[in-house]
């Protein structure tokens, strides 16, 4: 497998050594019958795009919902307590994706030149098309749920031509990504060879147009409630769940192993991902580990909001009353993806338990947890709030800044499994709703037959359980931030105290007192549904009209 990956990566670092072919800033400096007519110049021109394509790796939406606290991020902090503004995003502007659709705009209108003598270079060519489609759209489709409408710019501009661009509606950006979809699945093959492993695939471009459609059919842009509009988005989900190879084969399949997946590129469950291996590799472990751990970051403080929202073992909430929730020995007998996704105290990782404890005597306070914010050394690397992510963690990777191999899942069957049965609900077929979320229950229980029992709830009582099931099921995939605005529920879910969970303990008797603190008060305004167009983009355009609610 690594020598697959690298295979891929070198194709696109061999993009930097052709810099004096493939410079195209400025355009004039740049000549398409150069790279064009060259089939392999060309691929290498295509591979790049997808070093052009965001992941949750770094700037991640986890931090900017009730999932979690970003502790080393202090620019973000003006978006959980309501205070962004035009010129502070924290780092979520992605008006720069405007770079990578030109790219994709220069493929397109150059890709008549690409050599297409035999079958092999047609199909390629067609491949390659299909994919510079597949990425445009999945640019523009961040774009307007980002900004809502923006401008549709299809083809490469020059000084020549009126640069003073207005805003193209919500409806009209989203048309054009469904359309440039359909385009791609029509050129994309269902699989690669090992040599061609990671690009977009036919199922790839079908899963993000029933993501499309899904986000469509939602309260936000859909404030009718056309029932059409659902019935769309089910077909479109349910037809990546479906989807067979030329030879009838199930393409998709669920990883029985829900930890593992993440740490696994070749899982049968993932259909788009952003690759990495262990040399062209993020610094997620050293990023998200607790403090403890060869002194890593604990950048993703997992909110006590968020913890609660798993289940207990027999499937009712800790808040309820009448379940076995015990607040002074909260992790027991919780369900199986608490375990895998997050790091608590008392976790078992990599060989010991995490310490996120504080001494109870104040003279020995530094006689603490090697995760707490009294270690010896010392507080600014230590989770604010007790919690880390487990999910993504591998445990064979060494300590400190090692580049980690894990791929970034974009697209994976669990999702459409989830798009599916909430599209059913809103087309008032229950029944289909239910299976489809106990398809996904079934799977995180895996052969234990005492936990996660199967969802019987029906109307306002099987939506919120399709709210949480998607919350816990895809988890830190940055889905939750998109949900909650899709669903015009940011005003609930956002307008809240976050809360850590203190510890501490008695060093004689080894008891531990748990207590629940307040940590933030965030605030959500109307206006943040759509974040604000960057000043510098208002400024240069007089037609580029901001969004309600910013100044």
């Amino acid at each position: 497998m690594k020598n697959k990956l690298i295979l891929f990566f070198c194709s696109i670092s061999l993009l930097f050594s052709c810099s004096d072919v493939l410079e195209l800033d400025p355009l004039d400096s740049y000549n398409p019958e150069t790279v064009f007519t060259d089939i392999k110049l060309t691929e290498i021109f295509v591979n790049q795009r997808y070093a052009e394509v965001n992941h949750g790796f770094s700037i991640a939406l986890r931090w900017i919902c009730d999932e979690s606290f970003a502790q080393h991020h202090t620019d973000i902090q003006a978006i959980n307590t309501g205070a962004m503004t035009p010129d502070q995003t924290g780092g979520y502007d992605t008006w720069g994706y405007y770079s990578a659709i030109r790219h994709c705009n220069i493929f397109l209108e150059n890709a008549h030149k690409i050599p297409r003598d035999n079958v092999e270079r047609q199909e390629k060519a067609d491949r390659m098309t299909g994919e510079i489609r597949f990425l445009r759209a999945i640019f523009y489709f961040d774009l307007a749920n980002r900004y809502n409408g923006v401008p549709l710019i299809t083809r490469t501009l020059t000084q020549d031509d009126d640069l003073m661009l207005s805003r193209n509606t919500y409806e009209e950006c989203m048309d054009f990504v469904i359309e440039e979809l359909d385009k791609a699945i029509e050129l994309l093959p269902y699989q690669y060879d090992n040599t061609n492993f990671g690009r977009a695939t036919k199922g790839a471009a079908m899963a993000y147009k029933a993501r499309a459609l899904l986000y469509m059919a939602s309260p936000l842009h859909n404030p009718s409630n056309d029932k059409e509009k659902w019935a769309v988005a089910a077909s479109a989900a349910k037809a990546v769940i479906d989807l067979t190879d030329e030879e009838g084969n199930q393409i998709y399949r669920l990883d029985p192993d829900y930890a593992g997946m993440f740490l696994n590129n070749q899982s049968p469950e993932i259909i788009f991902q952003k690759l990495f291996n262990d040399e062209y590799g993020t610094l997620i472990q050293m990023t998200e580990l607790p403090s403890g751990y060869g002194e890593s970051w604990a950048s993703t403080c997992v909110t006590q909001e968020l913890v609660d929202a798993y289940e207990m073992k027999d499937g009712k909430l800790p808040a309820d009353p009448t379940s076995s929730y015990d607040p002074q020995n909260p992790y027991v007998d919780r369900e199986p993806r608490f375990y895998a996704s997050i790091l608590y105290d008392g976790a078992l990782f990599k060989g010991r338990e995490v310490e996120c404890w504080i001494n109870d005597d104040p003279e020995d306070i530094f006689n603490s947890g090697l995760d707490s914010d009294k270690n010896p050394v010392g507080d600014w690397n230590a989770s604010k709030t007790r919690y880390t992510m487990r999910k993504f963690m591998d445990e064979d990777i060494d300590f400190g800044p090692t580049p980690c191999p894990q791929p970034w899942i974009r697209m994976r069957l669990g999702e459409m499994y989830l798009d599916y049965a909430e599209a059913m609900f809103q087309l008032g077929k229950e029944d289909e709703c239910r299976k489809y979320l106990n398809i996904i229950r079934h799977r995180a229980r895996g052969s234990r037959t005492d936990v996660l029992p199967d969802i019987t709830a029906s109307g306002d009582a099987l939506w919120k359980k399709i709210i949480n099931e998607r919350r816990i099921e895809l988890v830190f995939e940055e889905h939750r931030f998109w949900d909650v605005r899709r669903w015009k529920i940011a005003e609930e879910t956002e307008n809240i105290t976050i809360h850590r969970m203190q510890i501490t303990k008695n060093i004689k008797t080894d008891k531990k007192t748990y207590t629940v603190e307040k940590l933030q008060e965030r605030k959500f305004f109307s206006q943040h549904y759509y974040l604000p167009i960057p000043r510098t983009e208002i400024e240069k355009d007089p037609n580029l009209t901001q969004n309600e609610g910013y100044k």
